[in-house]
């Protein structure tokens, strides 16, 4: 139960809750690892509430001819699920982008926790604002901006979202996020995003590993975005 209860206070959204509280929540919550791959729920399974504990997923939405198209891209501290009912996209899936550690309640568990809770309440109507915040943002990156502009706009936002400053003041994004898969969540194809990539990095903009973005501060800091003109 300690460890579940440390998990948990790692949930952005959680970080109001008392250890009492967290307790509580902590026994109503189940664990599972998934591995790279891994399809975290399918459409049919019942409405959850999932906790990232560790590792990072994708939301995808499969066509009609079992192509994946990623939408967006969760990780460690966040939460997701299937609870918005019937207006869900029936297409949509959640893959595992690394190996990962998730808790997870029903849904209907969740509401009647935080009814008595006005912070966590607030706290989880803010995220779902930000969420389609987020995404209305992506849809007009979509029609309106460059390819160039899209990745810079990405890295940006999944730097603020999912970074953390080394002793270099640079920002580090840890996820196991392939070039082709950014290039889907992007709207972009893979040949251009290896190339932008290795501009960016040529310029000492940016690095990458396998699974680490770096993010250098200049980088973070371009209000004007002329490193994607």
């Amino acid at each position: 139960m300690e460890d579940k209860i440390w998990y948990l206070k790692q949930i952005n959204i959680l970080k109001c809750l008392t250890d009492k509280e967290l307790m509580t929540l902590g026994s109503q919550c189940s664990m599972i690892r998934y591995k790279r791959g891994d399809k975290v729920y399918l459409p049919q399974t019942t409405p959850n509430i999932y906790f990232i504990k560790s590792g990072g997923l994708k939301l995808v939405s499969v066509t009609s001819d079992g192509t994946e198209i990623v939408k967006d891209v969760i990780a460690e501290g966040e939460i997701f699920g299937k609870f918005f009912g019937v207006d869900m996209n029936e297409q949509e899936q959640v893959i595992a982008l690394e190996d990962c550690m998730i808790c997870y309640l029903p849904f209907s568990d969740w509401q009647f926790f935080i009814k008595d809770n006005p912070a966590l309440n607030l706290s989880f109507i803010k995220w779902i604002g930000l969420r389609i915040k987020r995404i209305e943002r992506k849809m007009d990156s979509l029609y309106f901006k460059t390819s160039r502009q899209r990745i810079v706009e990405t890295l940006i936002e999944m730097g603020k979202r999912l970074g953390k400053r080394d002793s270099s003041n640079n920002i580090i994004v840890k996820l196991d996020l392939k070039h082709d898969e950014l290039a889907q969540l992007t709207g972009s194809s893979r040949q251009f995003v290896n190339t932008f990539l290795n501009e960016l990095r040529q310029k000492k903009l940016i690095d990458y590993t396998r699974s680490t973005f770096i993010l250098k501060e200049s980088f973070m800091n371009d209000e004007n975005g002329s490193f994607s003109n």
